[in-house]
């Protein structure tokens, strides 16, 4: 919701549409971005699934606190350059850990639009000790890696979806 206010905020409108989607069922076996993938909003041509998993908490090894990962679609080198290129620029304090590859894959909303040859940008900050307990408490969220994830994930869609990219030549 805070990048659909923010593009919102720009009084601009995109070249490209961006439709914002919620949906339940990942635990379930993906049921919600499963069916979406299989029936997109008014059957429209999906360019790029944006997903977030997890984006809130700290691993034991974040020690700094800004520590995350970017899957993606390898054969779209420009996600990993126009993350880097936004990291530096607003100096955010992300600390990504790459990773490409030929067709995402595993547990998270990504693999449903992965599956159907859609490019994927998917971030993580990684499994905390409470993952799924009831010690998993709102006071151990990292506000400001949690904020600074969402930030760039604004910025590279809205980038994305006022200009024209494509796949690398050499895939």
């Amino acid at each position: 919701m805070s990048i659909a206010r923010a593009c919102m905020a720009t009084g601009e409108k995109p070249e490209k549409t961006i439709v914002f989607c919620a949906w339940t069922g990942e635990e379930k076996g993906l049921l919600g971005s499963r069916y979406f993938a299989d029936h997109p909003y008014d059957d429209a041509k999906m360019i790029l699934n944006l997903n977030y998993d997890m984006i809130s908490r700290d691993n034991e090894n974040d020690t700094l606190g800004n520590m995350c990962s970017m899957n993606y679609t390898k054969a779209y080198s420009v996600l990993e350059e126009l993350t880097n290129k936004n990291i530096e620029e607003y100096a955010l304090d992300l600390d990504v850990a790459f990773r490409p590859a030929k067709k995402p894959r595993g547990g998270s909303d990504h693999s449903s639009f992965s599956a159907k040859d859609v490019p994927i940008m998917y971030f993580m900050a990684g499994f905390a000790p409470e993952y799924h307990q009831p010690d998993d408490h709102l006071k151990l969220i990292n506000w400001e890696k949690m904020t600074n994830i969402i930030k760039i994930g604004y910025l590279n869609i809205w980038d994305l979806a006022n200009t024209e990219w494509a796949a690398d030549e050499t895939e």
